[in-house]
């Protein structure tokens, strides 16, 4: 996992200095370093350029002499590093797939902060008079494909200095471990990272043969958290994931003779079989699917997950 640099918060800020800025963000990438967050820093392409004060962007202030040395160079050599976050083959595009994505907070389109809120990464910013101390932005993603538009709202935490980082060490920590490497650690660790969820046969296999390379890995350790993080919020009324959209098939799609049973899938052991139809929807790839069911079992809430693959055919999209 590595941080994210919210390219929003390159803007000019009359309370502070670049200097101090650029000092608050290299003691916040080393106390990710300390948590062991990837030392990489992944930024839109023209980041280091972007004005801070003086018509100066922020590499140029990174050497400044009121800059100090060792924060300035940190910063610097974080920089530029591809693959860059926008552009064509950029991060961003890559979970985009073939499903359009705009992200935006407060009416303003982000990018880092999208990239984040898509993959459930940890975001850094400088320190702006815009923002509160460890702020929790909320970005309006809004997906456009063949099955028309959704929205959802996910929230995402930015940190702008070392002692942010350290108040949330252990949230961190957990993000860290959480970020597992490929699909046969989330298949060993389920019962640890997701314990409210259980898996059958058609959602187990493939997880457990993912390398962690796909484009759609980190989208479905989000999702998957955001099902469990439902199961733990479910009190009275209907089952809502967690920050992340779902849809019902079409009783068209599930009374048809053909793609009906297409969604037939192996129940974990101990439930009944019933014809699957919540699911969310990643971005990227294949535009896979996760079939989910939620469940009381003595007073404990749980969800099921019976299919995790590409888009099945429906009597609108085949």
């Amino acid at each position: 996992m590595e941080p994210i640099l919210d390219e929003s918060s390159l803007v000019r800020c009359s309370k502070r200095t670049p200097a101090t800025r650029i000092e608050a963000l290299a003691k916040t990438l080393r106390a990710l370093d300390r948590l062991g967050v990837v030392r990489v820093l992944r930024s839109v392409r023209d980041a280091a350029d972007r004005d801070l004060e003086g018509w100066r962007g922020l590499r140029s202030w990174c050497f400044d002499k009121t800059t100090s040395r060792d924060a300035g160079r940190l910063v610097a050599a974080r920089l530029n590093k591809q693959p860059y976050i926008d552009g064509d083959g950029g991060l961003f595009a890559v979970v985009e797939g073939r499903c359009a994505v705009e992200a935006e907070v407060s009416g303003q389109r982000v990018v880092g902060l999208g990239l984040a809120a898509l993959t459930n990464g940890l975001v850094v910013a400088l320190t702006a008079e815009e923002r509160s101390a460890g702020a929790i932005l909320k970005v309006q993603l809004t997906y456009l494909d063949d099955d028309g538009q959704r929205d959802e709202q996910v929230p995402v935490i930015t940190f702008t200095s070392e002692q942010e980082v350290d108040a949330a060490r252990q949230s961190v920590v957990d993000h860290v471990d959480r970020a597992v490497p490929n699909g046969a650690a989330i298949i060993e660790r389920a019962g640890e990272l997701f314990p409210r969820l259980r898996f059958g046969q058609n959602a187990l296999k493939p997880i457990g043969a993912m390398t962690g390379s796909e484009t759609v890995f980190n989208q479905l350790v989000r999702h998957l958290r955001a099902l469990d993080e439902g199961a733990r919020t479910w009190a009275d009324g209907v089952y809502e994931p967690l920050a992340v959209s779902y849809s019902v098939e079409s009783s068209a799609t599930l009374n048809h003779r053909t793609y009906g049973p297409m969604r037939d899938f192996g129940m974990p052991d101990g439930f009944a079989f019933e014809r699957w139809s919540l699911h969310t929807k990643l971005t990227g790839g294949n535009s896979a699917r996760i079939y989910f069911r939620p469940e009381r079992v003595d007073g404990q809430a749980l969800v099921l997950v019976g299919y995790f693959g590409p888009h099945l055919p429906t009597v609108r999209h085949v």
